[in-house]
Order: structure tokens, then sequence, then C-alpha cells
């Protein structure tokens, strides 16, 4: 019976397509930036396995539990209760956030974790290598490669040469994040704590894009208003500054755009992390923004951009080879002035 489930997980998981992936991983880069091949495996794997080990000490793992919750109430909170693993969600992460915000209780969430755990029909390190490395040739040839691919991608593959699998999140997510959660079996969630979290989870998701949004636009008005930004790339070990004076909000996303021929497009495909300046007609009050821009072959973007700023016709079209759009992430935005505290926000 063993040998049959994890045999219908390798056939479930084998279907996963290169869109699939592809899908799966640009959602992980938009919901967390700082995210590197490490934490994209780890959530793979929770998604095929579950937790990582089985719990036979119900109560070294309850104080464990009680433990972190003190630390998740004391870190920065991500903006979700819960969240599906992996390519298929067969389990689910339930953020600890839910128990200090009062929606369920500890035991109950404990009693869940446990039960996934020890209920888990696992592949072999072998069969799950397999697995993986499927995914890793989808995510090798996606035009937008992940920092550090090449360290991780070592280290993953002697960990699962050691004859283990499991590994912790990048050191960049953690601190960019302080994840605290739990891993549940999708059906269990489903039954027993989905009924309390569904209605808060989309009401605190919702804020989380609204607030977002309002950044966004407060950014975009700013920009325009001063009409011409300076974004500071790199070029190897010398920095790079150009005038820009055109920004768009398109789906949700601040993009700017530039010439394929240009240096300034090569030095961003290498490196995105950037920042810009862009000073008011006042001359007292200047706006300081940095992130990570990311290049975009969305033809329907690209005419939107053209469609909002007629003038650039004359030089490019959505499928000319040479225009490029690309959007901010990971964006910190610092609102500066002569006469003010400097106020910060994200997106």
């Amino acid at each position: 019976m063993k040998k049959l489930i994890v045999t219908t997980i390798m056939a479930i998981a084998l279907m996963a397509g290169a869109q699939d992936v592809t899908t799966f991983v640009e959602r992980q880069l938009a919901a967390y930036p700082k995210a590197r091949l490490l934490d994209i495996y780890k959530s793979c794997f929770q998604d095929c396995m579950g937790a990582e080990h089985l719990v036979a000490d119900r109560a070294s793992a309850k104080a464990y539990l009680e433990q972190e919750l003190t630390t998740a109430a004391s870190d920065p909170q991500l903006p979700w209760y819960y969240e599906p693993c992996g390519l298929r969600g067969r389990h689910v992460r339930v953020n600890l956030r839910a128990v200090t915000d009062g929606l369920i209780t500890s035991d109950l969430l404990l009693d869940a974790f446990v039960r996934s755990a020890n209920a888990a029909q696992r592949p072999t390190v072998e069969q799950w290598a397999t697995l993986w490395h499927q995914t890793l040739d989808t995510i090798e040839r996606m035009p937008r490669h992940l920092p550090h691919i090449g360290r991780d991608r070592q280290f993953i593959d002697s960990v699962l040469a050691a004859g283990q699998y499991a590994i912790s999140h990048s050191r960049d997510y953690r601190d960019a994040y302080c994840p605290h959660y739990r891993i549940v079996e999708r059906d269990i969630f489903e039954r027993e704590l989905k009924p309390w979290l569904e209605v808060p989870h989309k009401l605190l998701t919702q804020q989380h894009q609204q607030s977002m949004q309002q950044n966004i636009s407060e950014v975009q008005e700013y920009l325009k208003e001063c009409g011409v930004f300076y974004i500071a790339t790199n070029d190897g070990e010398q920095p790079r500054v150009r005038p820009f004076g055109v920004s768009e909000i398109i789906n949700g996303r601040l993009y700017i755009m530039t010439g394929k021929v240009k240096d300034v497009f090569r030095q961003m495909n290498r490196n995105g992390k950037f920042e810009s300046c862009a000073l008011k007609p006042s001359g007292s009050e200047w706006l300081r923004l940095s992130g990570t821009l990311v290049n975009d072959e969305d033809l329907s973007v690209k005419q939107v951009f053209l469609e909002r700023n007629p003038s650039l016709k004359r030089m490019y079209s959505p499928d000319d080879g040479n225009m490029a759009v690309l959007y901010i992430t990971d964006a910190t935005a610092r609102f500066c002035s002569f006469a003010a505290p400097e106020r910060t926000v994200t997106f």
C-alpha cells in the first residue's frame, strides 16, 4: 500500500509541466523577492513530503511551538494566515500569526501538525531527487535568474548526495520575512483549520494588497510631479546614472522602460538592483527609491505603456525586439525633505 501511495505521489508530481513550474516560481518571487533557490526547493519538498520528520514526542513539539509563538509575536508579521506549498499544494503552511491573532488555539494547530507529520507517505531520497531535478531544469531555463543559484544548487545536491533532503530557509529569506509556520496536510487543513481562517485570511491579504497599491500610487504620482528621475545601476565596479522620464502602473506593478540595445538594459538584466532619485521642482523635497528591476516580455504590458506615452511610438513597438519594460519589486521608497522627517514606504 505504501509503495502504491508513493508511486501516486511521483505520478502527480511528474505531471507538473514547465508552465506550472514557471508560474509557481514567479508567484513565489512576487510574494518573496528575497527568495533564493533554497526557498523554492523547501516549498517544493514540503509540498511533496509535508513536515520533514515524524513527531513522536508530542510534549516536545508543544514546547517548541509555545517557544516559537513568543518569537513570532514580536517579529514582523507576514500578511497571510495560510498558503499552499509547492506546485500542487498537497500541504499548507499555516502561519503562527493565526494563533497569536487569536483565530485558532495552539493545541488545534499542534494536533493538525502532528497528525499530518506522522501520516505523511514520503518518497525515497532518490525518488525525490529525480522530481527536484526535473523542476530545477525548468527553473534554470527561466529568463529571470535567482540570486546565488549556482551556490544554492551545489548545496542542495550535496544534501541529496548525503541521503537527506530537508534544508532550512535561506538567511536572506529569514531576515526579510521572519517565517513562522507549521505544515499541515491539505485535507486536514480544509476540514479543521480553514473554516476558522478563510474569511480573516481574505481580509488580511486584501488589506495588504490595498496598502501596497496605495504606496505604488504615491510613488508614481511623485515621479510624475518630478518629471525626471535618475536611476543608478551597477556596471561591474562602476556605478552608472541616467535620467528617465516615464513610469506607469500596469496590472498593479510600477514599470519603467528602456531599449534592449542600451548598456543600461544590459546592466539591469545582469543585476536588477538599483537606486533612483527624483527631486521636486521646489528643490527641497526628493524621493529615493531602491529595489529590484525585473524584465517583463508581456506584449500587452508594452502596448499599454505605449498607448499611455504615444510619443514613444516613433521609437518603439511591442514586438520590435528592442522595447524593454521592467517592473520594480522589493521596493523601498524614502520621502525626504529639508522641512520634515523622512518617511518610508515599501511595495
